[in-house]
């Protein structure tokens, strides 16, 4: 898993603390303020103001003319070549540009090992937001999801691994093809770079 898991959504609603402090099973959500900047960022982690054991921070980053978002945004777009597959890298370029905020949660590893609900908390948390501003999903290193949380793209030098939900793009109808990818099988994921499905059972429209 990356340092970084990002949400980028159209939508520039702004979400209740106390909506993703609810979200939460275990541990604690709250505001920090940013150093040298205006505004904040929130904390995840086992205790309110516990910076010394932080599961993750969340950072929103609008995105308009002259801002950090929109750097991240083109600098996105740029990368979407060196990978697929081509029907994903032709629909990301749209939807990014659409893109009015970027929520960038970083995670900490280490402080994350040592609790075992923490990475739960976080993706919880994750999820409030997905359900809150939707959005697709962005991973540092691995690939992007659609707005069903479905992976859609990865690098050509793909390092993830295992069993995850999938879709491609049908361009005839716009519809997704949903589906579940095995990562560590090599002539899976060459298929799915080169935008087939795989001939597996369970293989549906959304």
């Amino acid at each position: 898993m990356g340092d970084y898991l990002r949400l980028l959504t159209v939508s520039d609603r702004e979400i209740p603390l106390a909506k993703l402090q609810r979200a939460a099973s275990v541990g604690a959500v709250w505001s920090v303020d940013h150093p040298g900047t205006l505004g904040n960022y929130l904390a995840v982690g086992p205790e309110l103001n516990d910076l010394e054991n932080v599961w993750a921070t969340i950072e929103r980053n609008p995105v308009g003319p002259n801002t950090l978002g929109a750097e991240e945004v083109a600098e996105f777009i740029d990368h979407l070549e060196q990978g697929g597959p081509y029907s994903a890298v032709r629909w990301l370029s749209d939807y990014l540009e659409t893109v009015r905020a970027i929520y960038a949660i970083r995670v900490y590893p280490d402080a994350i090992q040592r609790h075992e609900k923490a990475l739960e908390a976080v993706f919880a948390i994750r999820t409030t937001l997905r359900e809150a501003v939707g959005g697709i999903g962005q991973w540092d290193g691995q690939g992007f999801t659609n707005e069903d949380d479905r992976l859609i793209w990865i690098e050509q030098s793909h390092q993830m691994t295992g069993q995850t939900a999938a879709a491609l793009l049908d361009e005839t109808t716009g519809e997704w093809i949903a589906f579940d990818l095995n990562l560590d099988d090599p002539e899976e994921t060459a298929a799915f770079l080169r935008g087939e499905i795989p001939r597996t059972p369970g293989v549906r429209s959304v």
